[in-house]
């Protein structure tokens, strides 16, 4: 009786273990950023709705390699989901490099939050892009305003010439500081403590709670407001493998990135709040700048030459053949973002 009793509790557990799942997420940030807080979330809803039989194993920076590691890791199949900034998705849907251009998503958080997680003009007008990278966009976030560190003031495009600045490795940010006058020196994050110390560059720009985290405010004189965008990341999936699920599963995923949606929001505007009090009062000389509306309207005008280097960028990754197609499909979706922002601000007046 012992035997059997031994016998059926061991075949259970086999039982258990042949039906249990493991879907891989990997982010590009670490422990108690905002990427973690939202694939937290989402593994934490998976984890509920499938009553344990769903476990989401996360990986953190550098664990899987680098970004575009990641997403390439995602588009072959070998993680199920991939969170990282909307640049390093841009060499797959070049499209997505919209909400990288300065001052388009530079409205309140709220509003930005909206669209960013609803836009059509991204989730209906890019689907088939995504897709045929055999990748799935789920959601997009914002981590917070984008904020210059410096060790001198920055008020005007001038104060940028011989300044170095860190900025991501992708086409958009890139360019967006040379039309500032900067010199971009892109950088992987891990390099960047060090560099500032030395003065191999001279500034970068991240949301504050990453500044903090980083301790980039160690060795950095200024902290400089400019109301130009905040930093966007995305969150996809395996095409293939989502088209696969069983509808319950797939309602489960909708489920749970609504939640980490809502989490990571929440927790981006608490983070970046509490972390610049901390900044200020580790850094008591350290100087906080906001530009005036009159000073940012010329950073405004500068930004206006990158909408033709973002179409340009778009129409390339093309043939010939499709570049007109592909230039005003682009074009298209500015003008949709920006109507988009504007009507989700005014919502919430």
């Amino acid at each position: 009786m012992k035997k059997t009793l031994v016998s059926l509790m061991l075949g259970f557990t086999l039982s258990a273990v042949t039906h249990a799942e493991t879907w891989k997420f990997a982010s590009e940030e670490a422990k108690n950023d905002v990427q973690d807080i939202y694939a937290q979330k989402f593994a934490e809803v998976i984890k509920k709705e499938s009553k344990g039989d769903i476990k989401v194993r996360i990986y953190y920076y550098g664990q899987l390699g680098t970004e575009n590691d990641i997403v390439e890791l995602a588009s072959n199949g070998t993680i199920q989901f991939v969170s990282v900034g909307a640049g390093h998705i841009g060499s797959y849907v070049p499209e997505i490099q919209a909400v990288s251009l300065p001052y388009i998503l530079n409205a309140d958080e709220k509003a930005v939050h909206e669209v960013l997680t609803s836009s059509k003009s991204i989730y209906s007008g890019l689907s088939p892009k995504f897709e045929a990278v055999n990748l799935k966009l789920l959601s997009m976030m914002s981590e917070g305003d984008m904020v210059w560190g410096s060790n001198k003031p920055i008020h005007k495009p001038e104060d940028f010439n011989n300044h170095k600045i860190r900025t991501f490795t992708s086409a958009i940010p890139t360019e967006t500081y040379k039309a500032f006058g900067a010199t971009p020196t892109p950088l992987s994050w891990g390099e960047v403590y060090g560099s500032l110390q030395l003065g191999t560059i001279d500034g970068m720009v991240n949301p504050i709670y990453f500044i903090y985290n980083a301790k980039w405010h160690e060795v950095q004189d200024y902290l400089i407001f400019p109301g130009q965008q905040p930093y966007i990341s995305t969150v996809s999936a395996n095409n293939k493998w989502f088209n696969k699920l069983s509808s319950e599963k797939q309602a489960m995923v909708t489920k749970a990135i609504t939640a980490a949606d809502k989490a990571a929001f929440e927790y981006q505007v608490r983070i970046n709040s509490e972390n610049m009090v901390k900044i200020t009062e580790e850094r008591p000389d350290l100087k906080v700048i906001t530009l005036t509306e009159e000073e940012r309207g010329r950073f405004i005008e500068l930004s206006k030459s990158l909408h033709n280097t973002y179409l340009d960028l778009v129409a390339n990754a093309y043939p010939e053949s499709e570049q007109a197609a592909a230039r005003q499909g682009a074009q298209e979706i500015i003008n949709n973002l920006e109507q988009e922002v504007q009507t989700a601000a005014k919502n919430l007046e």
